[in-house]
């Protein structure tokens, strides 16, 4: 199982074997509860007595997941983490094809991730648009990989709850376009966010990365730009943080 897991550490494995490494007894512990296919569970020995951990690798066991229990440094030699818990699930799971991804509601609202590269904040955005109800997250090229380990220890488990699909820029550009969704872009120069309204068909919201926000194609596109008054004398906001205040401010009632 070791090989395996360093193996998957690398871009090319995971997207090769269409697996993912979840890490921690609670991103373990989702992954179980949400029902994704867990391949084989890794736990150290001392983190095998702990509180909980029982019930995971028996659920994990039931479900004819490979269990490997090992010393507590050799767990710590596999671990991506500085402080590891002392589990580790191999999880399979895949980005979604914008085909795939489920018939959006009426009003449906999808999160965009233009090139979003630190994936701390492709994780923390993706965990964000699940929490406040989005319909879908896509990561378009230039996004940091959301099979990363970073990336799904920051989506602290929505990656087995909440659609999350993969795209080129063209691709998805005349994807949309087809669809007629509308547009809303977060930019500087934008009009106030929570004077937006949604239009009664889906609609995407496009963030780009902090340093360089979103790429000038979409100036081609018919969309409308939106912003979040800053009163402060702050330069920018953490991507993140940002997705989270448009996020909230498109989905909330009104």
């Amino acid at each position: 199982m070791g090989k395996l897991i360093r193996d998957l550490q690398r871009r090319k494995a995971r997207d090769r074997r269409g697996l993912i490494l979840a890490e921690g007894h609670r991103l373990v512990e989702d992954a179980l509860d949400a029902g994704a296919h867990v391949v084989a569970l890794l736990v150290a020995d001392d983190a095998a007595q702990a509180e909980g951990a029982g019930r995971l690798i028996a659920l994990a066991e039931g479900r004819k997941a490979d269990i490997e229990i090992v010393p507590r440094p050799a767990f710590d030699d596999l671990a991506d983490t500085g402080t590891p818990s002392g589990m580790l699930a191999i999880v399979a799971w895949e980005p979604l094809a914008l085909d795939q991804l489920p018939a959006p509601a009426p009003g449906a609202l999808a999160l965009v991730l233009d090139a979003v590269q630190d994936p701390g904040n492709a994780g923390t955005m993706i965990r964000t648009a699940h929490a406040l109800g989005a319909w879908c997250t896509v990561a378009l090229d230039g996004t940091a990989d959301v099979r990363g380990p970073k990336v799904v220890r920051g989506a602290m488990g929505s990656h087995f709850r909440h659609p999350v699909a993969e795209a080129d820029w063209d691709g998805f550009a005349a994807w949309a376009t087809r669809q007629d969704m509308a547009i809303l872009v977060a930019a500087a120069d934008g009009v106030p966010a929570g004077s937006v309204r949604r239009s009664a068909g889906a609609s995407v919201l496009v963030v780009g990365s902090e340093g360089q926000g979103v790429r000038d194609g979409w100036s081609g596109l018919e969309h409308r730009r939106i912003a979040i008054p800053m009163p402060g004398d702050a330069e920018s906001l953490n991507a993140a943080v940002a997705a989270g205040i448009l996020l909230y401010e498109l989905l909330r009632v009104r």
